[in-house]
């Protein structure tokens, strides 16, 4: 990048800022004759759908009843597009009206959003008297990343399960939908604004069993899946007389890449299958009922479109236009800083208008998707004023983190008194790879993501390594690594992997911090490990109490462990149940086991209520509780449910086989060990069963054992 060109980046960005300022929080008035005042306002958002895969855009290997007939009481906007490919991002971009460069989140690692510093849709309808509420389904939008505060009612009760990604946090789209049915009945006869999100069809595509075959691919069947959940809450919503009156609108925060231009699902390519996204609006008493449009809509219009319908303040300063009067020409901005954060690629940029998409990389293209919408043919080479001119428009928004936002003096401190130097630095670089090229190494790094999944640890290693040895800057890769390594039980080495990924993150993830804390706890470095879990605390103070209560757990310090664990609920409030577990888990070390079967049933209702279904950990704590008050048929049954549940706790069919050791039952003790390797075959299952029998006093069975683990 030329001197002049990043000058003119840094001044552009400058005067964005000021504006951003000197704009924040004001509005303008709402219009003197508002379209349809105090109608209650849905918000409907499908993860990871592509437009393009649904019949009402003209697919057809999958049906999608319930989205065919709420099609046809809406307008259908043909050409709508997300501004990243990336669910927290363009969540933002939805609430606030704004392009991610002006809203500040970039990543759904490592970015929170400043909800002072910005004019929402949710808190601009509650100052209209409007009842707000959203129901999210992916821990990707939990309330810590700034959106929880900006709604009177924010469901995001998605515990986290041990061994999986962030990404993979979640709860299925119908247990969210029947929350947000029970919020809407007890809203009906006020005005209200409601977000429903579900995570269908994003991957990993594993619809329901009665889904499946539904369509051409595993995600179609995931479509169907989504299309039966939209359906049914529709329905509840026709059922009680709101669908009529109301304002809804269906769409999706980015698409899937399906492997058209060499991604399999998203985050980094912002070609059309990743960012050109369905958008349906049914306004109340079906008005322009089946119609469509063909203008090019965004989903930073959404704000002004409801703030002008109902006549609440439009935010001043938002670009979006009412989608309701849409431009026939315009220029939408979309972007991808994933590869640059964490892949160490060029970040990608693009715009994108009625007949032109141009694609700013080390390689720019440019498309005519009037005529080849797959985007099949870059035509740069005859269109380069055309090129020069949409490159022009792109120098407005910078992509250098560094200018953006630097990190706060207290934990830079923290991380450079843990040996992090540097470690919240990024530029972009100017030989940095190109996504679309770099992207064919992707099959390596996927097929080592696949592996860690069928926890086939030592195989992922062996695809992983190569990546970071030739491509260091591949954060993601450093982080699934610290995962496989914790998976073959060589912690140092996961130590050490999730060093590499903090080390060289542009910003510091709350997410990646408690990682490496639960490293280090799992190599028993106490100190290491409260002094990661205390970087989160600014971020993600509910996680990270939570994780320094565990520390103190394991230390045997019960007072630090109880008070954290009751801080830890404090700031979760209903959002997680792992604290309630923990803290049951203190009451059981105290000797007050009555107590912690009572804290542990409140804590299965509560995960009930949310629809998460089992909870890690849950039922084996129950069980060695009833073991502890010699109820061993109770005990027994617990640690049966925690293993069907979560066939790779270890220790819960340890604790199985020591019961029926003591119950004199020596075949269901061994069929418990064996069911404990061919779960888990790993070489630290073969040592637990081994150590297992040692304490039997079966050093035969104990040998034989460590002998299958180096077969």
């Amino acid at each position: 990048m030329s001197t002049t060109t990043r000058s003119t980046r840094n001044l552009t960005t400058a005067l964005l800022a000021l504006f951003a300022f000197a704009s924040c929080g004001k509005t303008e008035p709402a219009s003197d004759k508002p379209r349809y005042p105090n109608a209650p306002v849905i918000l409907i958002s499908i993860d990871t759908l592509r437009a393009d895969r649904l019949p009402a855009y003209g697919y057809t290997r999958v049906t999608t009843p319930a989205l065919d007939r709420f099609r046809g009481d809406a307008i259908l906007y043909e050409n709508a597009y997300s501004h990243a490919p990336l669910t927290l991002p363009s969540h933002v971009s939805m609430l606030t009206g704004l392009l991610p460069p002006e809203h500040g989140v970039r990543n759904n690692l490592g970015f929170t959003f400043r909800q002072s510093e910005h004019a929402t849709l949710p808190t601009l309808l509650k100052q209209k008297g409007y009842a707000t509420a959203a129901m999210v389904s992916s821990f990707v939008l939990r309330r810590e990343t700034g959106l929880g505060v900006l709604f009177d009612d924010y469901d995001a009760s998605v515990t986290p399960t041990p061994g999986l990604p962030v990404s993979e946090h979640v709860r299925d789209g119908a247990q969210t939908s029947r929350l947000a049915k029970s919020w809407v009945d007890s809203h009906r006869d006020s005005p209200f604004f409601l977000m429903l999100h579900i995570y269908e069809p994003h991957a990993p595509w594993t619809a329901p069993e009665a889904f499946r075959g539904r369509g051409y691919d595993a995600y179609d069947d995931e479509v169907a899946y989504a299309d039966s959940i939209v359906g049914d809450f529709l329905d509840h919503l026709r059922a009680t007389g709101i669908y009529d009156r109301a304002i809804i609108l269906v769409v999706s925060d980015h698409g899937e890449g399906l492997g058209d231009h060499g991604e399999m699902q998203h985050g980094i390519l912002i070609y059309r299958e990743a960012i050109h996204v369905p958008l349906l609006m049914k306004l109340p008493g079906r008005e322009l009922a089946g119609t469509s449009i063909k203008a090019p809509a965004q989903l930073i219009d959404i704000v002004p479109t409801v703030t002008d319908l109902v006549g609440a303040d439009r935010p001043a300063g938002i670009t979006g236009a009412s989608l309701l009067s849409l431009p026939a020409s315009r220029q939408i901005y979309s972007e991808s800083l994933y590869p640059q954060l964490q892949l160490g690629w060029s970040p990608l940029q693009s715009m994108v208008d009625e007949r032109w998409h141009f694609i700013e990389s080390p390689a720019p293209e440019l498309f005519d998707v009037a005529a080849d919408p797959r985007e099949t043919k870059n035509v740069i080479a005859d269109e380069r004023r055309t090129a020069a001119a949409r490159r022009k428009q792109l120098e407005a928004y910078s992509t250098n983190i560094e200018e953006i936002e630097e990190v706060d003096p207290e934990t830079a401190k923290k991380l450079a008194a843990l040996g992090y130097v540097g470690s919240t630095r990024t530029s972009t670089s100017t030989d940095a790879p190109d996504p679309k090229v770099a992207i064919r190494q992707m099959g390596s790094i996927e097929e080592g993501f696949r592996l860690t999944g069928e926890r086939k640890f030592a195989e992922a290693a062996k695809a992983l390594e190569p990546v970071v040895r030739e491509h260091p800057g591949m954060i993601d890769v450093w982080i699934k690594l610290g995962e496989v390594y914790r998976g073959t039980g060589e912690i140092d080495k996961s130590v050490a992997a999730y060093r590499e990924a903090i080390t060289r993150s542009s910003r510091l993830s709350p997410d990646l911090a408690l990682a490496a804390a639960d490293t280090h706890l799992a190599k028993g470095d106490f100190a290491q490990a409260r002094s990661h879990a205390e970087l989160a605390l600014a971020l993600d103070p509910a996680r990270a109490r939570e994780t320094l209560a565990r520390i103190a757990l394991v230390q045997g310090n019960l007072d630090v462990a109880e008070r954290e664990a009751r801080a830890s609920m404090e700031s979760a409030g209903a959002s997680l149940v792992s604290p309630q577990i923990i803290y049951a888990e203190i009451l059981q070390k105290r000797g007050r086991y009555d107590e912690a079967l009572a804290a542990i049933a409140d804590a299965e209702r509560r995960s009930t209520a949310q629809g998460l279904g089992a909870v890690y950990g849950l039922e084996f704590l129950r069980g060695d509780t009833y073991a502890r008050k010699e109820m061993p048929a109770e005990a027994v049954a617990a640690y049966e449910r925690e293993i069907a549940a979560f066939p790779h706790n270890r220790q819960a069919y340890a604790n199985l086989a020591i019961l029926h050791f003591l119950l004199r039952r020596p075949e269901r003790m061994r069929s418990a060990l064996e069911q404990l390797v061919r779960a888990n075959p790993e070489p630290q299952s073969y040592e637990l069963a081994a150590r297992t029998l040692d304490a039997f006093g079966d050093k035969r069975a104990a040998a034989q054992m460590r002998q299958r683990a180096g077969q």
